[in-house]
């Protein structure tokens, strides 16, 4: 089990290359998640490591999941699965569309996912 000074660096690296990614500075990202530029800093410079309620805010603001911030083994997911995440991961790619047509979007797949057999 790797010391909790590495646990903090591995959070702290993969942060830091999930955020330049996406080309956001510190502040963005807190935005995003939901937590002040503080807590974030102190994340990013290993010398916190995060809550797991914190670790989920920024999992879902960098849209990626868990396993990718801690560095854990993730676990194997079915094709259906990962098609279906990789979609809702692209989903914010739809913000510039107005409530109405992204709502009508939401609706039709929502019914293909009723009606999608299951693997």
């Amino acid at each position: 089990m790797a010391s909790k000074a590495e646990q903090a660096k591995k959070i702290s690296n993969n942060i830091k290359r999930l955020r330049s990614a996406l080309d956001w500075n510190q502040a963005k990202l807190a935005q995003e998640a939901g937590i002040s530029g503080a807590a974030l800093s102190k994340i990013e410079g290993g010398e916190r490591i995060p809550t797991i309620v914190v670790l989920r805010k920024l999992s879902a603001a960098l849209k990626v999941a868990l396993h990718e911030i801690t560095g854990e083994e993730s676990e194997e997911l079915s094709e259906a699965d990962e098609r279906s995440k990789e979609f809702y991961r692209r989903w914010d790619v739809l913000d510039d569309l107005s409530k109405e047509d992204q709502n009508r979007l939401r609706d039709m797949a929502e019914r293909l996912k009723e009606i999608t057999p299951k693997e």
